[in-house]
């Protein structure tokens, strides 16, 4: 009940913004005029080449989505291996779009287990015509797999360890008057002719994994906290194939420059020293399939992998989601 009645909400508002006279009151009334027209202004810049890009038929847009998402944590050292997987993650949703506003309601289809049914995950993209940026929050208890710790191994069970992790990637697109990033994820532009652009930008993630209450006493409680902020610089491309396709593929590496981890295990610290470089790389495909300009069908998929080596471990980080969606302006 409590999900008809936000949606209902979501409805009431998407159609009072596109007929702010429908609210008898005159304050509301032009505040939401005034926001009305403020979007107006954003939408029809026209800061691109026309030939290459256009905007998408009219002003709103509904979008049905359905998405998977997993992450994976491997480590190599002298005292300790360990292979970590949370379970994957399913999700319907529906999207509402108006001028370049979008607003995403989800629901998840998947956590059989005591685990997965607490994760919990965001995602936040805001795609304007020069910049990209992208964030992902993600906080999980559902991570399995198996541990050796000083020659004894162990099978790590659901529950047995929280984990947080956020990615923060922001963009500047050199070639924003020809290729357009937003149009292979969220059509509010329409790609007309192929074109690719350069990347440069800046990118963060930051972390923490903890032991629970859960973890069997012969183990050592440890927490690990990393925060890594670095430089990337790379390419995305949108190739138009005939009247109907649209594909895409874009790879952006990043060479962090400052670090700072901490490792604790039973309330000892533990020291180790970063060897460089360490390398978080970005990297998304995606295709779509017009119809016509007005419907539209397509899928889309987001890795991002952490490769950092200390002086007696390895450690690598892994994040994906592979997402398909049926589109309509309306």
């Amino acid at each position: 009940m409590r999900r008809r009645v936000f949606l209902f909400l979501i409805c009431s508002l998407f159609t009072c913004l596109h007929s702010p006279e429908a609210f008898a009151g005159s304050p509301v009334k032009k505040l939401l005029a005034g926001a009305d027209s403020l979007l107006q202004v954003f939408y029809k810049k026209v800061d691109y080449d026309t030939t290459y890009i256009s905007r998408s038929p009219g002003k709103m847009g509904l979008k049905a989505w359905g998405s998977l998402s997993g992450s994976r944590l491997r480590a190599r050292g002298d005292n300790l291996r360990s292979n970590l997987k949370p379970d994957v993650k399913g999700s319907v949703s529906l999207e509402f779009d108006y001028y370049d506003l979008a607003l995403e309601v989800a629901t998840n289809v998947t956590g059989s287990s005591s685990g997965s049914k607490r994760d919990f995950e965001v995602n936040f993209n805001f795609y304007p015509r020069r910049f990209v940026f992208d964030a992902n929050y993600q906080r999980t208890w559902s991570a399995a797999g198996s541990m050796t710790y000083k020659g004894k191994s162990v099978d790590v069970e659901n529950g047995w360890l929280k984990t947080q992790m956020l990615n923060i990637d922001a963009y500047y697109t050199f070639n924003y008057r020809h290729f357009s990033y937003d149009s292979p994820f969220y059509q509010f532009y329409v790609q007309k002719r192929s074109a690719g652009s350069w990347l440069a930008g800046l990118s963060y993630q930051g972390g923490r994994i903890e032991t629970t209450e859960r973890l069997p006493d012969n183990l050592p409680q440890m927490t690990l906290r990393a925060n890594h902020l670095g430089l990337g610089c790379g390419y995305a491309y949108n190739l138009v194939a005939g009247k109907h396709w649209l594909l895409h593929l874009s790879v952006v590496p990043n060479v962090m420059l400052w670090t700072k981890n901490s490792i604790e295990s039973d309330g000892e610290k533990i020291h180790t020293k970063t060897k460089h470089p360490t390398v978080l790389t970005n990297s998304r495909a995606g295709a779509v399939y017009y119809f016509n300009l007005r419907h539209f069908v397509g899928f889309y998929g987001v890795a991002n992998t952490l490769f950092k080596r200390k002086s007696e471990t390895e450690l690598v980080e892994s994040k994906w989601i592979a997402r398909v969606f049926y589109g309509m302006r309306l």
